[in-house]
């Protein structure tokens, strides 16, 4: 760290002078201009003539240690969410059949395409803005979710089994809006870097853990739809009823989350801990099937309760400590 001392200049004006060894890597000359970029106490100075590409990421990568399907759906994804804008893969290994597998990968994550491809080299570009609002996509992973408790309930109402196979596209949309919330975080998380933006990384932090929460809360309500067609007719009730307390207590705990209401983040985690102390007593009935689907209501009151504490804190902070 280099300290160097303010000037008054005319009477008016501050100066600081810039490091030469820094105004040469950046091949600057008298005259560029610079932008200054303020937060509270801390300013950021950027050359204007890079501050286009400022917030462009790419990456190039030159070896990949396997090819099989499953590694290279981890290793996109795990691209993907870093928040890069652009990827090159150089491997001599990326024959026209691995690059057909990494393109069907592709077109699973909302946002990226491949843009090039050859023997040996495929160039991935997203097409996704960092300015997307990460709220918003919570708030529509939300929707699905709610989307997919009311299918359900209307699949058991009118005994439509067939129907229940819809659940698992609408969970995998919930696993790709996962991935954009994680990379539009990681891009936020690229630019704060003061300590006048605490407040607003424990922000961030915090809706990771939610879009996390709902994720699961998506896989949960699959598995308990795989669950249901071998479930007696005797149960159905039972379970149809668990679903609306549940469908209920997501809708308040999501309200609690978005508004920051610290009263309603409160009844929410009561209403999820008292769902799950009824489903845990469930357990004690039935077949195996139907405890098999009861465990993953219980996965899904504890995911509530999770949330809720996030909207708790969350309140808390947002009301009493800004």
């Amino acid at each position: 760290m280099e300290v160097r001392k303010l000037q008054l200049i005319g009477g008016s004006s501050y100066m600081v002078s810039l490091p030469k060894d820094w105004v040469r890597s950046n091949k600057l000359k008298q005259g560029d201009e610079l932008l200054l970029l303020i937060e509270d106490d801390i300013v950021k100075i950027v050359p204007k003539k890079i501050s286009e590409d400022y917030r462009i990421v790419k990456a190039k990568i030159t070896n990949i240690p396997r090819y099989d399907e499953k590694f290279l759906e981890r290793f996109i994804y795990a691209l993907f969410i870093q928040g890069l804008d652009e990827v090159e893969i150089e491997d001599k290994g990326l024959t026209p059949r691995v690059i057909a597998k990494i393109s069907s990968i592709v077109h699973s994550i909302i946002g990226m395409e491949v843009i090039d491809a050859s023997n040996g080299r495929v160039v991935l570009r997203s097409l996704t803005s960092s300015e997307l609002d990460v709220n918003g996509v919570l708030n529509r992973m939300a929707q699905i979710i709610e989307g997919i408790f009311d299918g359900i309930v209307d699949c058991m109402t009118l005994g439509d089994m067939e129907g229940l196979k819809d659940v698992k596209n609408l969970e995998g949309d919930t696993d790709r809006l996962y991935l954009l919330a994680i990379r539009l975080e990681n891009r936020i998380m690229k630019d704060i870097s003061s300590p006048s933006r605490w407040n607003e990384l424990r922000h961030i932090l915090g809706m990771r853990l939610v879009a996390k929460f709902l994720e699961e809360i998506a896989d949960d309500l699959h598995d308990f739809s795989e669950k249901l067609p071998e479930i007696s007719e005797k149960f159905k009730g039972n379970l149809l009823m668990f679903l609306e307390d549940l469908n209920s207590a997501f809708s308040k705990v999501m309200k609690a989350y978005i508004s920051g209401d610290v009263d309603m983040a409160e009844d929410s985690i009561s209403q999820a801990n008292e769902i799950e102390e009824v489903l845990l007593k469930e357990l004690e009935k039935g077949d195996a099937n139907y405890r098999v689907a009861i465990y993953s209501l219980i996965d899904v009151s504890r995911n509530l309760k999770s949330i809720g504490e996030v909207a708790f804190n969350k309140a808390v902070r947002e009301r009493y400590l800004s």
